[in-house]
């Protein structure tokens, strides 16, 4: 089988779930690549995944290069972005024109790799739309699962994109790879196809080796705040109010050297972690609520504060609150004292780490990822 894998040249689109899938499909004998932008070649290249690099495919870094595909009063307030005081961005979720480009650099690909199937990832539509004019399978490997809500004219914009490209039909995935179980999906989200797997995570830390606060906003969030944004300072004066460890990840070895924030005692400051293996330690995990470090903390089994800041975050924090596993702040008017009052609450309630727990067993019941490339190989039907 040839299985070519799709994704947004994002690294955590990508390597958390794309890469043990195009490993487990290298090792089952079938031939494999992941179809991306070239920002991400070079990482993907050294975890030992062949790459096909879509020309026109480009990283959010490198949209400036396109300016005709960005919102001006989206970007006017990226540049002075303090979420503490205007809130999470609003971000728009689908573009029509990087769609149709992925779509069109693909089916220029295919000319050559001609895939047997095509997997992609939930927010890559691109491969959709190809997989549908090639008339070869597709699947689904769902890294965000809340996303669909977020567009609800996506079907309809989906078929403009189809006709431009001579193809009307509307398919459906073969197969749906949840990455969480079930209940992670509210009702109206649950579909025929959907199976779910666990994610292979690494060795963690072992209790009382690592912090019992973890907080970390993600690779890209640091760098997108302006430089009066204050929520990496409150973030640190919260937790330096607490009598417990903590880290605070800040995005990079330049944002620690730099910092002139609060340095209590008590909190470590580092540029970047070791996420997985740290929350096997943590108590609670301070996050964004981006996908994957939800689905992280719910395999360690640790309870969440979600403080969401843009795409499908307050969907997955209003999720993490529904479930009992946190709790979710709203970064407008965040304080440290709030912060504090929130993360305090989740490390003394003993029922949000029982929940986050329950939830780590669902998980461990799973079949690993590997199996949904054994699940590809049985015929359809």
């Amino acid at each position: 089988m040839r299985l070519l894998l799709t994704g947004l040249p994002i690294r955590s689109h990508l390597v958390p779930a794309l890469v043990p899938v195009a490993r487990a499909a290298q090792a089952a004998g079938h031939e494999v690549a992941i179809a991306t932008g070239a920002a991400v070649a070079a990482d993907l290249g050294r975890l030992g995944v062949p790459v096909v690099v879509l020309p026109d495919v480009l990283a959010p870094g490198e949209l400036g290069r396109r300016p005709e595909l960005l919102d001006r009063a989206l970007l006017a307030k990226m540049r002075h972005w303090r979420p503490e005081v205007t809130g999470p961005l609003d971000v728009p979720l689908f573009n029509d024109t990087l769609t149709a480009e992925f779509a069109a650099n693909l089916l220029e690909a295919a000319k050559t790799w001609r895939p047997d199937v095509i997997v992609r990832e939930t927010n890559e539509y691109g491969g959709l739309l190809a997989a549908e004019v090639l008339g070869v399978p597709s699947a689904v490997v769902d890294i965000a699962p809340l996303i669909g809500r977020l567009v609800p004219d996506l079907a309809e914009r989906l078929d403009v994109l189809r006709a431009g490209l001579g193809t009307a039909g509307r398919t459906s995935a073969r197969l749906t790879a949840g990455l969480l179980p079930e209940a992670w999906y509210p009702d109206d989200l649950r579909r025929p196809g959907h199976r779910y797997y666990r994610v292979p995570e690494p060795a963690v830390a072992p209790p009382g080796a690592g912090p019992v606060v973890l907080a970390g906003f993600g690779s890209n969030v640091p760098s997108m705040l302006s430089a009066d944004s204050a929520l990496m300072a409150t973030t640190v004066a919260a937790l330096g109010s607490l009598d417990v460890p903590a880290v605070v990840a800040l995005g990079s070895d330049e944002a620690v050297a730099s910092w002139a924030g609060p340095r209590p005692a008590n909190v470590e400051l580092a540029g970047f972690v070791p996420q997985r293996a740290l929350l096997g330690a943590a108590g609670v995990f301070l996050t964004h609520a981006g996908f994957a470090g939800v689905r992280e903390a719910l395999t360690a089994g640790v309870p969440m504060v979600a403080v969401p800041l843009f795409a499908d975050q307050p969907a997955n924090a209003e999720r993490v609150h529904e479930l009992g596993v946190g709790v979710r702040v709203d970064v407008a008017g965040l304080t440290a004292e709030t912060l504090a009052v929130a993360v305090s609450r989740v490390l003394g309630e003993p029922s949000y780490r029982s929940a986050a727990l329950e939830f780590r067993r669902r998980i461990g019941e799973q079949p690993p990822i590997t199996e949904f490339v054994t699940d590809l190989e049985a015929p359809a039907g």
